[in-house]
C-alpha cells in the first residue's frame, strides 16, 4: 500500500516499531536488524521512485509529494537515507521543479532567472 497516500500511516508504525527496537538497550541485538528492515523498505520505495521516473515523462506534482513525504517519514524516525536514495528523491523533486517552470510564463519565467541570479550574487559576496 507505500504507493496510496492511506498506506503512509501504517508505514509510519511500522517505523515506530523499528526506531523503538533501535533505540531500546534492552533490545540492542537485534537493533542491527531493524535498521536493515527500515533500509529495505527505503529501497523498495526508491524503486517506485525509479521505476516512476523512468515511465512517466511528467508527474503529478500530488504524486510527487506523496513519495518525497513517504521517504520523508523514514527520516521522521531517525532512519538516515543512503547517498542513493537521497538522490533518487532530489530527482523528484527536479522533475517537479521542471514541470513547474514549463508552465511558468515568459514573464515568470524571466523573473525566475533574475531572483535565482540575485540569489547566486548573494551567496558569492
Amino acid at each position: 500500500m507505500m504507493s496510496r497516500p492511506e498506506g503512509r500511516p501504517h508505514l509510519a508504525e511500522a517505523l515506530q516499531l523499528l526506531a523503538d527496537v533501535r533505540d531500546n538497550p534492552q533490545t540492542s541485538d537485534v537493533a542491527e536488524v531493524a535498521l536493515t528492515v527500515a533500509l529495505l523498505y527505503a529501497k523498495k520505495v526508491q524503486a517506485e521512485v525509479e521505476s516512476l521516473l523512468v515511465r512517466e515523462p511528467t508527474i503529478h506534482w500530488e504524486t510527487v509529494d506523496h513519495w518525497v513525504n513517504t521517504l520523508s517519514e523514514f527520516e521522521r524516525y531517525g532512519f538516515a537515507l543512503p547517498q542513493e536514495i537521497e538522490d533518487s528523491k532530489a530527482k523528484l523533486r527536479l522533475r517537479r521543479l521542471m514541470r513547474d517552470i514549463a508552465h511558468l510564463s515568459p514573464s515568470e519565467r524571466k523573473e525566475l532567472i533574475e531572483r535565482l541570479q540575485s540569489m547566486n550574487t548573494d551567496s558569492t559576496s
